[in-house]
């Protein structure tokens, strides 16, 4: 597998950057972070040109080696790289111009590719870029300050699967798949299957009806996942409840939560402009949020 984690301030989003180097280190997949930084004045680009050139000599403090040797920092700290006679296994040094960003390529913990890339601008431009040029299986955004702007436009955009990383912990996480009779629904099974089974993370299973005569078929739903998830030996839990689904997702969801979801069934240009369930559980909500697409 390989994973895209996106970071941005606050120390490099140290926390969006543990809870996805912490579930990538156990399933060994190799990682790319992601951090963009706003752009530079054209005034300046002889200056960057210049320092392009420096960069992979190390022999000049720059923008762009101060925030190289600041996230290689954070994961030497957590323990994620290899380390060799004391020092972080390099597998090349500092680059310009690699598919369009600075990159410094190492090992993870278990030999694993890890490489930190920086790109400049627009950030959901250069994240949608990432990830048409690398087949990412999941991309992590740590959640912003800013009104949920950014968690909008990274579901509504990626084709990617999405995690929305948000008041990360410590603790040991369990998914909070909601479910349906959607084929949107399924493929967030599929996807929340895989990754418990390698995880070995617990499941609740929840399915929510709007009718009372649609309870029954709820809960055959739910059973029905309950029984795929037990055959892979997946401890889990089903919970039935009635109500609107996106205020009943954001209801039950706990802190220790992964809530686990489809695709809106909404056409793209209404999703944009009225939101989606996905799109509000991840903007309103206190947990991550995994929108499988």
């Amino acid at each position: 597998m390989h994973f895209l984690i996106c970071v941005g301030g606050e120390q490099y989003s140290r926390g969006t950057l543990s809870f996805g180097m912490r579930m990538a280190s156990r399933l060994r997949a190799d990682v790319s972070v992601l951090y963009v930084r706003p752009s530079v004045s054209y005034l300046f680009k002889e200056e960057i040109r210049i320092s392009q050139e420096k960069l992979e000599q190390w022999h000049v403090e720059t923008e762009e080696s101060r925030l190289l040797k600041g996230l290689e920092q954070i994961l030497s700290e957590e323990n994620f790289l290899r380390m060799v006679e004391g020092s972080v296994d390099v597998r090349h040094a500092p680059k310009a111009g690699i598919r369009g960003a600075y990159e410094y390529h190492l090992y993870g913990a278990a030999g694993e590719h890890v490489r930190i890339r920086i790109r400049e601008g627009d950030i959901v431009g250069n994240i949608i870029q990432e990830t048409l040029d690398v087949p990412f299986d999941l991309v992590l955004v740590g959640a912003s300050g800013d009104g949920g702007r950014l968690v909008h436009q990274i579901i509504h955009y990626l084709e990617n699967s999405v995690l929305i990383v948000k008041n990360p912990l410590p603790a040991d996480y369990r998914f909070l798949l909601c479910m349906d009779d959607s084929r949107a629904a399924r493929r967030a099974e599929e996807f929340c299957l895989g990754l418990a089974c390698q995880l070995l993370m617990k499941v609740d299973v929840l399915s929510i009806y709007g009718y009372p005569w649609e309870e029954h078929a709820a809960m055959e739903s739910a059973e029905r996942t309950c029984r795929l998830l037990k055959h892979f030996n997946i401890d889990c839990e089903i919970r039935i409840r009635r109500g609107p689904v996106a205020r009943t997702i954001l209801r039950e969801a706990q802190s220790h939560h992964i809530v686990t979801l489809g695709v809106s069934k909404r056409p793209s240009l209404l999703q944009f402009f009225l939101g989606s369930t996905p799109i509000k559980i991840g903007r309103e909500g206190s947990s991550p949020v995994l929108v499988v697409k």
